[in-house]
């Protein structure tokens, strides 16, 4: 039997920083092939070093905003390359800050929020569960602040988040009966968080309301992955694991 047809293939979005990765360099180090979704194409070391481990690593150009069609698209494309589609990390992520009372709030940017966090990732997990083999896996990455009450500055993105988990949990229900476990990592904050996109003084007060008091690693998280993706992790669906340190305990 040849290692094509015995290898998973992970389909992963937001592969090129921070927890998507850690998670792809995880998956290659532990034997997948590889299906990269992302925005811009990677630089030739970046797939190489991937290759290293001994896979099949592919990159597939997306957008931002992905919709149903270019989610359909994505799947089709992976199952032309790979003939099969046995894990999905659905790493969608866009955070917009910002209270919602703020005059001078981006709408576009949103909207971006909106269509990225729900839409995109609703849409990649539907068209990937029509493909998946049985036995297959579904993890969304969502965030730990989608469990507090009240996050300053960050209701819309909570709001994106908590959905992610209703929706994977009722997902769960639908891909059961084909063994297809569906669950999400929740994530907190972590230092690859410190790049712009987040504030310094939202950082700082999710570090000192975890129990750690520090920021994660992505590989922390990419760890998480790798178990729900993993053989140990056969009977867990339709579960919410929280990788933050104890900011939800």
């Amino acid at each position: 039997m040849d290692r094509a047809s015995i290898c998973r293939v992970a389909l992963v979005t937001q592969a090129d920083s921070g927890v998507g990765l850690a998670t792809v360099q995880a998956l290659a180090e532990g034997g997948s092939d590889l299906a990269l979704a992302l925005e811009v194409e990677p630089d030739a070391h970046f797939l190489e070093s991937l290759r290293s481990y001994g896979g099949r690593v592919v990159f597939f150009p997306t957008s931002s905003r992905l919709n149903t069609v270019e989610a359909t698209q994505l799947v089709r494309a992976v199952m032309a390359a790979f003939g099969r589609l046995d894990v999905l990390v659905a790493n969608n992520v866009r955070r917009v800050e910002g209270q919602i009372d703020d005059e001078d709030v981006d709408e576009d940017a949103l909207e971006e929020q909106l269509s990225m966090n729900i839409k995109g990732t609703f849409a990649l997990i539907k068209a990937a569960s029509k493909v998946m083999n049985e036995g297959g896996r579904v993890i969304a990455l969502g965030s730990s602040i989608a469990d507090r009450v009240g996050t300053p500055g960050l209701a819309e993105f909570a709001a994106t988040r908590a959905a992610i988990a209703a929706f994977c949990k009722g997902a769960s229900h639908d891909l059961g009966p084909r063994s297809i476990t569906v669950n999400v990592v929740q994530v907190g904050a972590l230092e690859s968080d410190v790049d712009g996109a987040h504030s310094q003084e939202t950082l700082a007060a999710e570090r000192e309301a975890n129990v750690l008091k520090r920021l994660g690693q992505p590989s922390e998280v990419a760890h998480a992955i790798m178990f729900l993706a993993g053989p140990g992790a056969t009977f867990i669906t339709g579960s919410v694991l929280n990788v933050d340190g104890g900011y939800n305990a």
